[in-house]
Order: structure tokens, then sequence, then C-alpha cells
């Protein structure tokens, strides 16, 4: 057990060390760390006019107001944010199969997959936070939902679980790889799946909600802690929604590892 402890204290040092190197790199060129958070503020800006301006001709659209929709919109534009500030790496699992980069990591002195998840900072995150947050926060007001103490609780508790969300989903898809060494398309497919959690699920037909409910899981991303949170449903069963996340990594971790065990490199 102590040594268990003592790995699991030295993998957190090196993590936490590569994601402090990571940072300190892209702070070498400041300017482009700007221009990509202005770059995602006016995309971010652009689409949410569109969508506003959309929603605001049909009123209620699907038993979900303006309001609503916009709390959807921020909540899962947080916690994609949050996926992306310490998963992100995960993306470049498929070319580091292909070109035999894994190789780097399994010479090193800790988990492989630690390593990976903090090789890689999105620099953009920030602003797509900030402005998730104040989009959440500014909806909840207009959309006059109830924020009690139990609510206010749950909000963080449901972005961390929909985070992992999507960073189980993204790991076991890309862990793929071990077996398929050509997913990149099926990566760039569930990637573009992303969009569809910020759209509540109510809006499709059911079968597609059951596969948004199981098989590509973004359903509890943001569309059933939302329903919770706009208290659309008072179900306790919602507070079961953020151990989706942490539930998913399980068997994620498990592709990967078993993935990792059948890896032989590329020979380069």
């Amino acid at each position: 057990m102590a040594e268990r402890i003592v790995e699991l204290k030295k993998t957190l040092d090196v993590a936490l060390f590569a994601t402090r190197m990571n940072f300190r790199s892209h702070l070498v060129h400041p300017g482009e760390v700007v221009l990509a958070n202005l770059g995602a503020l006016v995309q971010a800006v652009s689409g949410a006019a569109v969508f506003m301006l959309a929603l605001s001709t049909a009123g209620v659209v699907h038993g979900w107001t303006l309001a609503q929709w916009a709390v959807l919109t921020g909540f899962t534009t947080v916690a994609r944010a949050l996926w992306n500030t310490v998963f992100y790496g995960t993306l470049d699992i498929p070319d580091m199969i292909r070109g035999g980069e894994v190789d780097h990591y399994l010479v090193r002195p800790t988990s492989p997959l630690m390593l990976i998840l903090f090789s890689k900072v999105d620099t953009d995150v920030w602003i797509e936070i900030v402005i998730g947050l104040g989009m959440m926060g500014a909806a909840l007001h207009y959309s006059g939902a109830e924020l009690s103490a139990v609510v206010v609780l749950f909000i963080p508790v449901a972005l961390i679980g929909a985070a992992l969300v999507f960073a189980a989903v993204h790991l076991a898809v890309t862990s793929l790889s071990f077996w398929l060494r050509h997913d990149a398309m099926l990566s760039m497919l569930i990637w573009r799946f992303d969009s569809f959690a910020q759209l509540p699920m109510s809006f499709y037909p059911k079968w597609i909600v059951a596969v948004f409910s199981t098989v590509v899981p973004f359903a509890f991303v943001g569309y059933y802690p939302c329903l919770y949170i706009l208290g659309k449903t008072d179900s306790p069963i919602v507070w079961l929604c953020p151990m989706a996340g942490p539930l998913l990594m399980v068997p994620a971790v498990m592709l990967w590892r078993r993935g990792l065990a059948r890896y032989s490199g590329t020979g380069s």
C-alpha cells in the first residue's frame, strides 16, 4: 500500500512538472496565446449570435426557451474546455502509435498515459471557460431557474463529471489505434459529435437519444445535468450523472492498457 502511494505521488509530481513546462513553453510566445484566445472569442461570439438570433424568432423550441438553451450551451462549453485543459494530448495518440512516439513514453519512469495526458495544453481554453461561465450565469438569471444551495453545489460536480465523459470517450476511441492503426477519421467523427451535446436531446429522434445515452454518451455531458439545474426534473437519479464520467474512464483506461500491452512499436 505504501509503495502504491509513493508511486502515485511520483506520477502526480511528474504530471504537474509536465504541465508547468507546457505553460512555460506557451509563454515563450505570448502573442500566439493572445491571438489563439482572440480567435476562440470571435468564434464563440459569432456562433452564439447566430444561435441566439435563430432561437429568438422561435420562442420556445422543443420545450426549451432561449435562456435555457443558452444555459446548456454555456455548461457544455465549460465542460469541453475543462477536458481540453488536461486531456487534449490524448488526441495525438493515433499519430504517436503510427509514428512510434509511444516508445519514448515507455522508457520513462512513470505512467505513459499520465505523461500523454499532461503533454499538451490547449492555449485557448481560458477564454472558452470565461465565455461559458459568463453565458451560463447570465442565462440562469434570465431563465428564472431556482438556484438553491443544492443546485449550486451540483454544478461544479456535474462539470467535472461532464469533462470526464468527454475524456473517456476520446481516450477509448484513440486507444483503438493500437488495433486499427488508421482511426484518425473515427477520432475526427467523435470530435464532431461533441457539438451535438450542446443541443437538447428532445430535439432528436428517440433512436439518436438512445445512441447519445449509451454508445456515445454525450447526453450525460450537458443535457441530463441541465435538466436538473433548470428545474426540469427533480429526480434524485440525476445526481448519478456526474458519476458517468468516472465510471466510463474505467473501461477507457482498461482499453488503453490492453492496447499498450500489445504495442510493439514501428521499428523506426
